[in-house]
């Protein structure tokens, strides 16, 4: 018998979450980006410097990580999961010294391959919580994550793509960071009002309802269970 999940997830709070997300959150700026520029190897630079403005990714020497990206997708042959850990080994090695997982597992999934899994600490935050002792062990860092996404998806029987569990799992690990601490300031300033207002009127924010259902149950504000506020 396949192991349970540690926390239950549903498809219909997948769908909650896409129609969350299907209400003007996608990047306006990115979408217009992917629209001028449709080829993988289109724009590569600017598409480089646009993501790491908009998403915050920390890429400090942007500029020459984005000619090297212009200089090795072309050229290599590898695809899927391990080419996130190729170009990552890459940019750490020949520009920064450090290991850029969540800058070029998302560069790879807006630009490269929709199918790769956007990585990020509140998505691992997640799959880590719904697979409890069912996680990878694999010392990668992408391709653990990887193999962990495919495992939640088999476990919880979804039939979401990328984008929508993405969607999820964002939303899902923003809100668990701000049942711990509503005055983190790491959480999304769009978020948080929608947050608070879905604490005290549930109703208002019926996607978010949906979506975090089985989340609230177990989260609090203040040491305060959700369902006692």
């Amino acid at each position: 018998m396949p192991p349970a999940l540690a926390q239950p997830l549903t498809q219909s709070q997948i769908n909650a979450a896409s129609t969350f997300w299907a209400n003007g959150w996608e990047s306006k700026e990115l979408a217009q980006l992917k629209q001028c520029f449709p080829g993988r190897y289109d724009a590569i630079p600017l598409k480089a410097i646009v993501l790491n403005t908009l998403y915050t990714t920390n890429v400090i020497a942007i500029y020459k990580v984005a000619g090297l990206l212009e200089t090795l997708l072309p050229e290599t042959r590898t695809t899927g999961p391990l080419l996130v850990e190729e170009l990552v080994d890459a940019i750490k090695e020949k520009v920064t010294g450090r290991a850029h997982h969540v800058f070029v597992a998302k560069f790879g999934h807006f630009f490269i391959d929709p199918n790769l899994p956007i990585l990020d600490s509140y998505a691992e935050e997640m799959v880590a919580w719904h697979l409890g002792e069912a996680q990878s062990q694999h010392p990668k860092r992408y391709l653990k994550f990887c193999e962990n996404i495919e495992k939640l998806r088999e476990l919880a029987g979804l039939t979401c793509n990328c984008a929508e569990l993405d969607a999820y799992l964002w939303l899902a690990g923003e809100y668990q960071a701000w049942s711990k601490n509503p005055n983190e300031k790491k959480i999304s300033s769009d978020l948080r009002p929608l947050f608070e207002r879905l604490q005290t009127d549930p109703e208002s924010e019926p996607a978010l309802r949906d979506l975090l259902g089985p989340i609230r149950a177990s989260a609090s504000v203040y040491g305060i269970p959700i369902d006692a506020v």
